[in-house]
């Protein structure tokens, strides 16, 4: 059984252990059973298999038929080289069979600019597998990681329920002693409403993550309490210039544009050498027969030469469209590149975004969680004001909710980077991340 499934395997069934799943374990097992790597690895199949049979125009071929023909009348049967009337065979069944070989001496460079054209297909489809192994691998990582934020906001938030709860008797007992107002329990109360309301749509939030990661897994649940935690190693990105020439060079949606251009170009080549005869050398053993099947065979040897002399338009037709797909795949270059760099730029900003933001909502969570215990702490010894503290509380809640998602922006940010200058893969993500028990 494959470790990927192994580990799913507890993910489904069992509580929280040191084998939980682990992000590498679920992008390992997406691109086992994805139909997206399917069907992209059925399309560079598909086109290898085109490669191959455009290289097999350079064999001979070799055909074999036969024929049985009833006349009316009988009829001559045996080929007749001299007039000699002895030589002359009639009879009413004629029956014809040939084995024959046929090469192409010359086509005008179409064969050659047809390997070369289905070579570069089979790059381009390549180039988009990996190009969807990555989408692939990012779109993982962001449903695991949504799990497991929405599992540390829901965790968040039924603290909270939790400490209100506890306020709630205090108050009460508070209330039936007469010692405050019941304004106090009534603010209590509708903070703990909200609260439990946050709960649930918490719970929904984490139902729906969990949900679309099993599907994403081909698997029927997974166990929340089973998601291992993830945590970027200590690593600053390359400079903005040195990762644009990795960009250039290690892209598959670049690459998968050029080879797009080398087939185009191939493609107009093979379309131009339509104008240019086609010279075949051709063989072949007939052998006739009569219906008592006696048979005589002769052989063939000669040269054809082929060249159409009106087709009504139809090369001039071919060049012009393989001209316009070469000039779209030449402008759909520039339109990746364009869209690389912004995608670049945008990966760049997000990440010194995250990162901030993480260190901001982290000393953020750390100081509104002790607000909140000193507010608690003063209205056990009646010196706090219940408004103050279920502010503080509510604070508090939101803060640590917040910096959850920080921190998943924060990795799903290197992730993105990754994706962008072609390294996202799953050696990139045993290397970049790492798991907390």
């Amino acid at each position: 059984m494959p470790l990927t499934l192994i580990l799913l395997c507890g993910a489904v069934a069992g509580p929280a252990s040191d084998s939980g799943l682990t992000l590498q374990a679920a992008a390992a097992r997406a691109l086992e059973v994805h139909p997206m790597v399917a069907a992209a690895a059925a399309a560079t199949a598909g086109a290898d298999a085109g490669r191959r049979e455009a290289r097999s125009e350079w064999f001979p071929r070799i055909t074999t038929s036969g024929s049985l023909t009833r006349f009316e009348e009988p009829m001559v049967v045996r080929p007749v080289h001299a007039l000699d009337v002895a030589a002359f065979v009639f009879d009413r069944t004629l029956i014809q069979g040939d084995v024959s070989l046929t090469w192409t001496v010359f086509d005008g460079g179409g064969r050659l600019a047809e390997g070369r054209a289905a070579a570069a297909a089979v790059a381009a489809r390549t180039a988009g597998e990996a190009a969807t192994r990555g989408d692939l691998l990012a779109e993982v990582a962001r449903r695991y990681l949504a799990a497991l934020t929405s599992a540390a906001v829901l965790d968040a938030q039924q603290e909270g329920l939790r400490a209100l709860r506890t306020e709630h008797d205090r108050v009460g007992r508070l209330v039936d002693e007469g010692a405050v107002a019941r304004v106090e329990l009534l603010r209590v109360e509708a903070a703990l409403a909200a609260t439990e309301a946050e709960v649930a749509r918490a719970e929904a939030d984490r139902e729906v993550a969990l949900r679309g990661l099993a599907r994403m897994l081909a698997v029927e649940a997974i166990a929340p309490d089973n998601l291992r935690d993830v945590s970027a190693r200590a690593a600053e990105p390359a400079s903005r210039d040195d990762l644009a020439v990795r960009l250039r060079t290690r892209s598959p949606d670049l690459a998968q544009a050029e080879d797009a251009l080398t087939e185009a170009h191939e493609t107009r080549r093979r379309a131009q050498a339509a104008w240019l005869p086609r010279l075949d050398v051709q063989s072949a053993v007939i052998a006739y027969g009569d219906g008592a099947w006696t048979f005589s065979p002769e052989w063939q040897l000669g040269a054809r030469l082929f060249y159409p002399l009106f087709l009504g338009g139809q090369r001039g037709a071919g060049i012009d469209r393989a001209e316009a797909t070469e000039a779209a795949a030449t402008a759909r270059i520039q339109v990746v590149e364009d869209q690389l760099d912004d995608a670049l730029d945008r990966a760049l900003a997000a990440r010194a975004t995250a990162v901030a933001r993480v260190a901001a909502l982290e000393a953020s969570a750390r100081h509104l969680a002790e607000v909140a215990r000193i507010e608690a702490l003063s209205l056990s010894t009646g010196a706090g004001i219940e408004v103050e503290y279920l502010r503080a509380e509510a604070d508090a809640r939101r803060a640590r909710a917040d910096f959850a998602e920080a921190r998943a922006a924060r990795l799903l940010a290197d992730i993105g980077l990754a994706r962008v200058t072609g390294d996202l893969t799953l050696t990139w993500l045993s290397d970049n991340l790492e798991n907390v028990p």
